[in-house]
């Protein structure tokens, strides 16, 4: 029965679409600061972090999702709770609320994505993780309206393959990303070639045809590119070995200083 069901999944695949083959070549070799530069008193995810990014010219990655009052906010997690000690979740606030809450640890308060995007203003490039939220439709419009009044180099992606779809439907200018977990990612590496292949996009991307894949760097091996020769995107890098050897082989590093090294 196993031996059915593989070889059902397989036609299916091989009938699926194709993602996207748009060149991503301007992209090989950046290198994202994970949430900004922070730690050593200044928060995640605010723009103390994304300045102290731009000022090392790194590009800067950062998470987006809704406040209450439909507000596109710059804020990883849900809740509150792990950066300010409230259990209470983003999407139950408005803009003005979650704006007045003091961050741990250290300087920065969360900003709306309006503001980062106008503090930064182009000098580095963007890669921005769509949360999904309550209102996946909401998200994307409010940030896609955001990212057409901004003329400097930004990308998209997210965990939702539906978020990437609508990315891809409506607003197909923009470069897309697929977000891979750790279980998939390693599930795939141990696949060897027929690993590559699947994360290339057949049978995770149909729907989005993502322009990249952002992959977790713990996954086990590091493939040099995926389907397409596009470069992967790994996420979180904490050692500058690594960082080196994903940057010179053209794909690009989201990574934390962790305080044992600094990247040049």
């Amino acid at each position: 029965m196993l031996c059915v069901y593989l070889i059902l999944l397989f036609l299916l695949l091989l009938f699926l679409p194709m993602p996207s083959r748009r060149s991503m070549d301007a992209w090989r070799g950046t290198a994202f600061a994970h949430r900004g530069l922070h730690g050593r008193g200044i928060a995640e995810n605010t723009l103390p972090a994304f300045k102290a990014a731009a000022a090392r010219g790194y590009g800067i990655e950062l998470d987006v999702r809704l406040s209450r009052d439909g507000q596109v906010m710059v804020f990883h997690d849900e809740t509150l709770t792990r950066m300010a000690g409230d259990a209470r979740r983003v999407a139950e606030l408005d803009c003005a609320e979650l704006m007045a809450i003091p961050l741990l640890p250290g300087e920065g308060r969360i900003p709306r994505l309006a503001d980062v995007l106008r503090a930064v203003d182009g000098s580095v490039p963007l890669l921005i993780e769509i949360k999904r939220g309550d209102d996946r439709r909401g998200i994307c419009e409010r940030t896609a309206a955001l990212l057409k009044g901004y003329g400097g180099p930004a990308l998209v992606e997210s965990f939702d393959p539906l978020v990437v779809a609508w990315f891809r439907w409506h607003h197909p200018q923009y470069r897309r990303g697929q977000l891979v977990g750790r279980p998939v990612a390693q599930a795939a590496a141990r696949m060897g070639r027929a690993g590559k292949w699947m994360l290339s996009g057949i049978a995770f991307n149909a729907i989005g045809r993502p322009d990249f894949i952002a992959c977790d760097v713990s996954s086990g091996k590091l493939p040099a590119t995926l389907g397409g020769n596009r470069p992967v995107a790994y996420w979180t890098v904490r050692d500058e070995e690594t960082f080196r050897r994903i940057i010179e082989a053209g794909n690009m590093a989201i990574f934390e200083e962790t305080g044992e090294w600094n990247i040049p």
